[in-house]
């Protein structure tokens, strides 16, 4: 399963970074090819994330495309980096967001007998009838949502907030590496420029709508503290509405 993959992948990536250690990098090779061997040309797409370069922290910015190499050629030695605690943000959420789809898929799934997932490369992964994966864009999930969506993950799971004490400019380049969206300099970012006015970068209605957008995909996962805050922000920014129009909103909750 490529969840549990890639839950021992972060594991070893975690243990490098506290570590150091090129023994990590070593298991994680050995665990790679035993598991391109299993499945073949059926993980194509998942061989053509390189995820390997995730052990490169110093490179990844660039090797991700995240940033240009001119862009990247242009900073600092200490911008070119990843922080420690930067290092250790991006590997904890990226592990709490698998713990929790892995649990899901698991409810899903037709148990250990399930024999539906297919890795082709040229057609969607299917868990089962009611679940299908597919490289289609969706319109709906705009760069705005999962922002909006991203922050509150951060500040419920980590505590994180976007005037908090946390770097501004920190997390800003995090959510860069975790979209993969490319940037010259974190303070032009769009990014960086919205997550300053979390969550309040839309106001009332549009607001509202993407915040009931995000809280479908927390509910799903049964993320409850998420849930909890989206709900708070949701209940302050119908009382911001105007008095005749805060029915519509309710009545939708």
């Amino acid at each position: 399963m490529i969840t549990e993959h890639l839950l021992d992948i972060l594991e070893l990536i975690d243990e490098y970074v506290a570590t150091d250690n090129d023994e990590y990098y070593k298991t994680y090779q050995i665990s790679e090819d035993k598991f391109l061997k299993k499945y073949g040309s059926q993980l194509k797409s998942y061989a053509a994330k390189a995820f390997y370069r995730y052990f490169q922290f110093d490179l990844v910015l660039v090797e991700k495309d995240i940033i240009t190499s001119e862009a990247f050629n242009a900073m600092t030695g200490e911008e070119q980096t990843l922080t420690l605690n930067d290092k250790k943000q991006f590997l904890s959420t990226c592990k709490n967001v698998l713990y929790q789809q892995k649990h899901y898929l698991y409810l899903e799934s037709g148990g250990q007998n399930d024999s539906s997932v297919t890795l082709n490369d040229n057609s969607p992964v299917t868990l089962n009838d009611n679940f299908i994966v597919t490289d289609e864009p969706d319109k709906e999930i705009t760069k705005a949502r999962q922002l909006l969506a991203i922050y509150y993950f951060l500040k419920a799971s980590l505590g994180i907030e976007a005037r908090g004490s946390s770097s501004v400019s920190g997390v800003a380049r995090f959510i860069h590496l975790l979209t993969g969206t490319k940037f010259t300099t974190v303070q032009n970012s769009d990014i960086y420029k919205k997550f300053l006015r979390m969550p309040n970068y839309k106001e009332k209605g549009p607001l509202i709508d993407d915040l009931k957008f995000i809280r479908s995909y927390f509910e799903e996962l049964e993320i409850g503290s998420v849930v909890k805050l989206i709900d708070e922000e949701i209940k302050r920014a119908i009382s911001e509405v105007a008095a005749g129009d805060r029915k519509k909103y309710r009545d939708n909750e």
